[in-house]
């Protein structure tokens, strides 16, 4: 997207200050200080490489999530008028058959910055800090921005239609003028130390505060401000400030008992943690009681879902039970992937979308994979979406990838069914293996713990 599109960005002070969120049905969390990313009814999509609508792996194995919109739950971007006030539509009948008001269909509990208005005629329009948002009617695909859809960006002519390159891509379309991008993330107004930021940590399952390597930082959420650790060799690791460091916001250097000048926020000394090697990472979330890491802000998580350790994948998500849960995917054979690895499978939505409720097995392999239900009450948010199934039920959906328990493990924290494969091989580009969007040539189904 080109650099002058205005942004409609969080601000990260505005999300320390929300208050505790309520619940508007039994499939939300319980209350809590760190306020959600999105009410229900409302998803985020990345953008871009990363809704991985190529089969192939390297299509979104190496794109990061570093644009993430608001998007309805069919995954359409949402945007702001520039010229509405706070609190009020002003897109009239010409304008709206162009930029489609954002309804809100059944109960509503505003979240943090989220809000309703209503219009003279009754209809109830989302609104985000105060700007009502709207959906573009030249978007076909979630992740599409301004027109600009991502599916063109697949590699290969035998990626399918989706995906396919017969031609050369086009440049953008510019951003329609008076409009702008209802971004999730990045953040701006972020009142925080030099080197510290604010980033997405899957692991974390939100947006945290890092240090200057982007790793997750900690503080201990009991309030304890004793020393972090008795035991040698400590993991927790004091996130030091230089000697003539001064307050900033939340932050403050302070001695510890230990001697040593360090950050706190909100009066908490902050920490990372030896084990968090990568940025995303957030291995010391429950680790050891009373420490979580520094939220900015959470993302929704249904009440029977957990997300547990693992010794080689890292975190996957499991039911209440502990038992793991899984997603059916898809890639071309030859392109290779890093499957075994922890977050070895790049989560791409538009494959997910494409396959649904459907596996798509070469035999029946439903006696063994079964799917992950909802409440029939259940609402998306946030990276949860809801699908029906042909039998009216609903099932869970992650980044829009159907979810499902494996009957070959027989205790929690089993993955028995990680990396289970399926191969279509075929020496010609007529044969067609229908995955949602048809694809020629060879290819692979499999299944794969999901993870964040």
């Amino acid at each position: 997207m080109k650099a002058a599109y205005k942004i409609l960005c969080l601000a990260a002070a505005s999300f320390a200050a929300a208050g505790a969120i309520a619940a508007e049905s039994k499939n939300a969390e319980s209350k809590n200080t760190v306020p959600l990313a999105t009410p229900f009814g409302i998803t985020l999509q990345p953008l871009g490489l990363a809704q991985g609508y190529g089969l192939d792996k390297t299509t979104a194995s190496g794109v990061p999530r570093d644009k993430i919109v608001f998007a309805t739950v069919e995954g359409l971007t949402l945007y702001t008028r520039d010229a509405d006030p706070i609190g009020a539509s002003t897109c009239g009948a010409e304008c709206a058959n162009t930029w489609i008001p954002a309804k809100v269909s059944g109960k509503v509990t505003p979240v943090a910055n989220w809000s309703v208005i209503t219009q003279a005629d009754g209809t109830k329009q989302w609104a985000f800090k105060g700007k009502a948002l709207y959906t573009f009617v030249d978007d076909i695909d979630p992740g599409s921005v301004g027109g600009n859809t991502p599916a063109r960006f697949g590699r290969g002519p035998l990626i399918g239609p989706r995906g396919q390159r017969s031609a050369s891509i086009p440049k953008d379309k510019p951003m329609p003028e008076g409009w702008s991008v209802a971004y999730f993330f990045p953040t701006s107004g972020q009142n925080l130390p030099p080197g510290f930021e604010i980033r997405e940590a899957e692991d974390a399952l939100g947006l945290v505060v890092a240090d200057n390597h982007q790793h997750t930082l900690y503080a201990r959420a009991d309030g304890n401000k004793t020393e972090a650790c008795k035991a040698r060799p400590c993991k927790w690791q004091p996130v030091k400030a230089p000697q003539m460091a001064e307050a900033v916001g939340e932050f403050k250097p302070q001695w510890s008992a230990g001697g040593i000048y360090q950050w706190t926020y909100k009066g908490n000394a902050l920490y990372a943690y030896a084990d968090d090697l990568l940025p995303g990472y957030a291995e010391g979330d429950g680790a050891e009681p009373g420490w979580e890491p520094v939220r900015i802000v959470k993302y929704f998580k249904p009440s029977n879902v957990v997300l547990q350790n693992t010794p080689k994948l890292g975190k996957v998500f499991a039911d209440a039970q502990g038992m793991t849960l899984y997603a059916r995917d898809a890639f071309i054979y030859q392109s290779g992937s890093g499957h075994g690895l922890r977050h070895g499978s790049p989560i791409r939505p538009a494959v997910g979308r494409d396959l649904k409720t459907d596996p798509r097995c070469k035999e029946d392999c439903l006696a063994k994979w079964k799917p992950f239900l909802a409440p029939a009450d259940a609402e998306a948010n946030g990276n949860w979406n809801v699908y029906t199934r042909p039998d009216g039920q609903k099932q869970w959906a992650y980044q829009d990838y159907a979810l499902w328990t494996f009957t070959g493990d027989q205790k929690p924290g089993d993955i028995y069914g990680n990396d289970e494969y399926e191969y279509y091989v075929s020496h010609d580009t007529t044969t067609v293996v229908d995955i949602g969007t048809p694809y020629y040539g060879p290819m692979t189904m499999y299944w794969i713990a999901a993870h964040p």
